[in-house]
C-alpha cells in the first residue's frame, strides 16, 4: 500500500487527489489549514486533517517521513511553501514534489534541495495529454485561484504567423500547451487533430484553436488584444 500526503487543498491539490485516488492500493492524507477545504475533500480521501505544515511538531506528530511521497501544492503563499519544504527536507521525507509559482520560488526550492518541481502550466500540460479521449475532446480547468487554461480561437491577424513569430510567452506571458486543428477526410468527415507539442515554426491556420495557460489577468489582456486586432 502506497501512502501519499498532499499539502495544500487549492485547485491543484484537489486535482492531484482526484488522480491519486483512482489508483489501486493508494492511501492519501489531505492537509490544509483551512477547515472548509478539509470538509470539502474529507469524503474523497483516506484521511483529511487540519494542520499547519510550517510547524515542525505538527509534521513530526503525523510521522510525515514515513509517507512514500509528499506533494506540496501550496502556491500563492510562497513563505508557507518554502518553510514547509525546508521542514520536509529536515525530516528526511524520501520523495518531495513541490509546486512553484514563479522563478524566484523555484530557485529557493531548488536551493533547499527539492528535486521534483512543477509549475501549474507544466502540471496542466501533462494533465491535458492524459485527458484526451478517442473523440479528441479536451478537458479545460482552472489551474489555481488565479491561473486558468482556456481555448483561444486563432483570429484573422494571426493566420500565417508562427508561434515563434508571435512569441506568446514573451509578449503576453502566456504558455501555448496545445493546438487543435480541424481537417476534412476524403469521406467528407471533419476530424480534430490535437498537437500537445505544436511546432514553433508551423504557420497558424484559419479555424485553429490554441489551448493556452497562464494568469487570469494575462489571459484577459490577450483576449482584449485579439478582439482589438480583429
Amino acid at each position: 500500500m502506497l501512502q501519499y500526503a498532499v499539502i495544500g487543498l487549492g485547485t491543484l491539490g484537489h486535482s492531484v487527489i482526484g488522480r491519486l485516488m483512482t489508483k489501486p492500493s493508494v492511501e492519501v492524507l489531505a492537509i490544509d489549514t483551512d477547515m472548509d477545504q478539509i470538509e470539502a475533500v474529507k469524503n474523497n480521501v483516506t484521511q483529511a486533517m487540519k494542520l499547519d505544515s510550517t510547524q515542525r511538531e505538527a509534521l513530526e506528530a503525523i510521522e510525515i517521513n514515513k509517507f512514500d511521497a509528499v506533494i506540496l501544492t501550496i502556491g500563492e503563499d510562497m513563505m508557507a511553501s518554502i518553510l514547509t519544504a525546508l521542514l520536509l527536507k529536515e525530516l528526511n521525507v524520501k520523495n518531495i514534489i513541490a509546486r512553484y509559482s514563479n522563478e524566484k520560488h523555484k530557485s529557493i526550492l531548488s536551493m533547499i534541495g527539492i528535486d521534483h518541481l512543477v509549475s501549474p502550466e507544466e502540471a496542466m500540460g501533462i494533465h491535458i495529454a492524459e485527458q484526451l479521449d478517442m473523440s479528441n475532446n479536451l478537458l479545460l480547468h482552472d489551474l489555481s485561484e488565479h491561473h486558468s487554461i482556456v481555448e483561444v480561437v486563432v483570429t484573422t491577424f494571426l493566420v500565417g504567423k508562427s508561434l515563434q513569430e508571435i512569441d506568446f510567452r514573451k509578449k503576453y506571458k502566456i504558455n501555448v500547451v496545445a493546438l487543435k486543428r480541424s481537417s476534412v477526410s476524403i469521406l467528407g468527415d471533419t476530424k480534430v487533430n490535437i498537437n500537445c507539442t505544436p511546432e514553433p515554426n508551423d504557420p497558424l491556420q484559419e479555424g485553429d484553436i490554441l489551448v493556452v495557460a497562464g494568469h487570469d489577468k494575462d489571459i484577459e489582456k490577450l483576449s482584449e488584444n485579439f478582439q482589438h486586432e480583429q
